[in-house]
């Protein structure tokens, strides 16, 4: 009996040890992308069976809650802009200078006709706070052994997966492959990360590839041109007057 009751409780140690590491890879993953804030200039590249199309983004985030997204090119969609402040999202077209709010039911739709959702491009934080962690193995992924690590969300998140499955280095933290899956546990899509390379003092994953389960043809790309951490930026930054001025908007750098 008491080896029993020996054996039941070092696997529930075991377990609660393995999630609490679980947590601390993925913190420290995220932590590593996003820093206190940043301040971004990327290129995402819409790939489809008969055609293609690229648009230039600059971005910019402070901590978990606040993100500011503006294209900058095409000119078609040239100064529309993106904006989270805690859970609400809204985006503003200058064309007919029209903010929208992005409810609930619009998150995981495509973001501007990509592979990306709008619940994914700007809120990129969930995954630690929103979701409990699991690491139910090893891999390699890109030359690199990988943690393998199972996110589920917590009851009552307002989540659009029901499971990510995440490949994270254990040299680097850099996180190489994610799995979305939908509640039916059937896989939806598979991200990519390579081209790692130093910027800004910090060794991170610059191209992003999202390939859908069932349109393997298709995917959208994601290349992160310039990136700058820890900029000094407040929150009164994150507003809808200020997403409202579109090209115009004047963004923190160091």
């Amino acid at each position: 009996m008491k080896k029993l009751i020996l054996f039941i409780g070092v696997l529930l140690i075991s377990v609660s040890l393995s999630a609490q590491n679980a947590m601390e890879i993925l913190k420290k993953s995220n932590e590593l992308m996003q820093g206190k804030s940043q301040y971004a200039e990327m290129t995402m590249k819409i790939v489809r069976p008969t055609w293609s199309r690229s648009m230039s983004l600059t971005t910019c985030s402070k901590g978990t809650d606040y993100s500011l997204v503006l294209v900058t090119a095409p000119a078609k969609e040239k100064g529309q802009s993106f904006l989270m402040v805690e859970n609400e999202m809204w985006t503003w077209n200058p064309k007919i200078r029209s903010v929208v709010k992005i409810g609930s039911s619009m998150k995981s739709q495509g973001w501007m006709g990509s592979d990306y959702s709008n619940d994914e491009l700007l809120d990129e934080s969930s995954i630690v706070v929103d979701y409990t962690h699991k690491i139910i193995g090893s891999e390699t992924v890109s030359g690199k052994d990988c943690y393998k690590i199972e996110c589920i969300p917590k009851k009552g998140s307002a989540i659009i997966w029901g499971k990510q499955i995440k490949w994270i280095s254990k040299d680097g933290f850099l996180q190489l492959k994610t799995e979305y899956y939908d509640e039916d546990n059937y896989l939806i899509k598979t991200e990519l990360a390579s081209k790692i390379k130093t910027m800004d003092g910090r060794e991170i994953p610059t191209q992003f590839e999202i390939i859908p389960e069932d349109e393997p043809d298709q995917q959208t790309i994601l290349i992160i041109n310039k990136i700058i951490f820890d900029v000094e930026v407040d929150k009164t930054f994150f507003t809808q007057q200020n997403m409202k001025k579109g090209e115009n908007i004047r963004f923190p750098q160091k």
